[in-house]
C-alpha cells in the first residue's frame, strides 16, 4: 500500500478520535505491532504521533518535507546538516550545510570545513567533509579525530588510524569523531 494511503488512514483515525493511541491505530490498520505506525510516520517525515496529531487537528501547520527526487528508482532527499568550524572550541549554532541522502532525516551526520593544508593533496583548506558518527571504521577509510585544540584526519591502515602524511599511528588519546563519508572541494577564484 502506498505510504500516503497509510498516513491518510492514520489521519482519518485521529480525526475520528483525537485521543486514539498508537496501539489502537495499529490494531485498526491490522499492523502486527505499534512499531509499524512509527515506521510510517517516519517515512512521512513526521517526528512522532503527537506532532502528527497536532498537524492533523490544526494546532500547527504541517512542515514541508525535504525536497526529494529519484535516482535510478531510489528516493534521495536534500537535508540540512549542522555545519562545524575546524576549531573544536568554536560553537556555530544555526549554521547549516545541505547534503543529498537516501533518508529524509538522517541521524549522526554533520558537515565540517577543513581549515588547513596539512593533509594535502587528499584534503585541503575549504574542503567540506560530511561526517557520520554512526559508523565503524573499515580498512582504508578516512576518520575525523579531535583533541582539545584541533581536529585531525586519519587513514585506517592495518586496523590503526594513522596520520596520512607521516604514516605514524595517531595517539590513542584522540577522540574518534566519525567516518568521512564524502568530500566537496571548493576552489577560490
Amino acid at each position: 500500500m502506498p505510504e500516503s494511503n497509510y498516513l491518510d488512514q492514520i489521519a482519518a483515525l485521529i480525526k475520528q478520535d483525537p485521543s486514539i493511541t498508537v496501539r489502537q491505530i495499529a490494531s485498526e490498520l491490522k499492523f502486527a505491532d505499534s512499531k509499524s505506525v512509527y515506521y510510517w510516520l517516519d517515512k512521512g517525515n513526521v517526528g512522532g504521533i503527537n506532532e502528527f496529531k497536532r498537524q492533523i487537528l490544526g494546532h500547527t501547520p504541517p512542515k514541508s518535507g525535504p525536497m526529494s527526487f529519484d535516482i535510478e528508482g531510489t528516493p534521495h532527499y536534500i537535508v540540512a546538516l549542522s555545519f562545524c568550524d575546524w576549531n573544536p572550541r568554536q560553537k556555530n549554532p544555526g549554521k547549516e550545510w545541505y547534503y543529498i541522502h537516501t533518508h529524509p532525516k538522517p541521524r549522526g551526520l554533520f558537515a565540517i570545513r577543513v581549515d588547513t593544508n596539512r593533509y594535502s593533496p587528499w584534503f585541503v583548506q575549504n574542503d567540506v567533509l560530511i561526517i557520520s558518527t554512526d559508523h565503524l571504521y573499515p580498512e582504508g577509510s578516512w576518520a575525523l579525530l579531535k583533541n582539545e585544540d584541533e581536529f585531525l584526519i586519519g587513514k585506517v591502515i592495518n586496523k590503526q588510524v594513522v596520520d596520512p602524511v607521516t604514516l605514524m599511528a595517531h595517539s590513542a588519546d584522540l577522540i574518534r569523531v566519525g567516518l568521512v563519508l564524502s568530500q566537496e572541494r571548493h576552489f577560490s577564484s
